[in-house]
C-alpha cells in the first residue's frame, strides 16, 4: 500500500475543517494545570470530559492500564486541530518502570503536543469520555501535563461535527526536580512499538498519518533515516 509523504485529512473532515471560521474559540475554553482536580475537572459525578491520548493511549490494551471499561467503550478515532505532536517529553521514572530501561539517555523520548492555533498543524489520537473515577490513575501517569482544549473531529464520519477536548501538553522544562522537555530526545523503543500498534489496529490509513504528524529532531517520522521508528 502507497502512501502519500505528507499528512493529509481524511476527505470529509478536511471539509468540515474548511466550514470552521476560526480555531480561536478552542483556546477560549478553560485549560487546567497539573495537577488537575476533579472537582474543576466535574461538576457532578455523572460529568463527563472529552480527552484526547494521541501516544500510548492510543493502544487500547495498554489504555487498560488507567482507564475503566466505561471509559474505554467510549474510545472514538479523531483528529486534533491547533496543535502539533512531538517527541520531546523525557519519559519520568515510572514510566521507566512500565516501558523498561534502554541504553542511552536519548532514547527516553515520550510524546508531548503542542498548541500553535494553526489549523495547518493536526495530528491524530484517540478520544475517551473520562470520569472522576479515571483520574487518579491519570494524574500518575501523565505527570506534568496540563489539559488543554482543542477543536476536534471524528476521523471517519459521514457528518462529521467539531467538538472541543482536551489533550495532554507538557509545558514546563522541569517538574519535580527532574528534566521534562528535551527537544533533541529520541523515542522510548518499547513506548514508540506502543502507539503504532495501537495505530495499526484502527487502520493502515490511522497509522500513515501517525507517522506523518509526527516530529522527532525537528523532522517528522516518515522523514526519519532511522528506521527503527518504524516498529510495525
Amino acid at each position: 500500500m502507497r502512501f502519500s509523504s505528507h499528512a493529509q485529512l481524511p476527505a470529509l473532515a478536511g471539509k468540515a475543517l474548511s466550514n470552521l471560521s476560526s480555531l480561536c474559540t478552542a483556546w477560549d475554553a478553560v485549560e487546567y494545570r497539573y495537577p488537575w482536580r476533579v472537582d474543576e475537572l466535574f461538576a457532578s459525578p455523572s460529568d463527563r470530559l472529552s480527552l484526547i491520548g494521541y501516544g500510548s493511549l492510543m493502544n487500547l490494551a495498554s489504555a487498560r492500564r488507567s482507564l475503566n471499561a466505561e471509559c474505554l467503550a467510549s474510545a472514538q478515532p479523531v483528529v486534533v486541530f491547533g496543535a502539533r505532536r512531538v517527541y520531546e517529553y523525557v519519559m519520568s521514572p515510572t514510566g521507566r518502570r512500565v516501558y523498561g530501561e534502554v541504553e542511552g539517555e536519548q532514547r527516553f523520548g515520550v510524546l508531548n503536543a503542542q498548541a500553535t492555533g494553526d489549523r495547518a498543524d493536526w495530528f491524530n489520537g484517540m478520544m475517551f469520555q473520562i470520569g472522576a473515577d479515571d483520574i487518579p490513575a491519570l494524574l500518575s501517569r501523565e505527570s506534568a501535563y496540563d489539559l488543554l482544549p482543542a477543536w476536534t473531529l471524528a476521523w471517519e464520519d459521514d457528518t462529521p461535527r467539531p467538538q472541543i477536548a482536551y489533550f495532554f501538553s507538557c509545558r514546563q522544562k522541569t517538574f519535580a526536580g527532574r528534566q521534562t522537555i528535551d527537544s533533541q530526545i529520541l523515542p522510548h523503543p518499547r513506548y514508540h512499538e506502543i502507539c503504532e500498534s495501537g495505530c495499526l489496529a484502527i487502520s493502515h490509513e490511522f497509522l500513515h498519518a501517525f507517522r506523518t504528524t509526527t516530529w522527532v529532531r525537528q523532522s517528522r517520522l516518515i522523514d526519519s533515516a532511522d528506521r527503527s521508528l518504524v516498529t510495525v
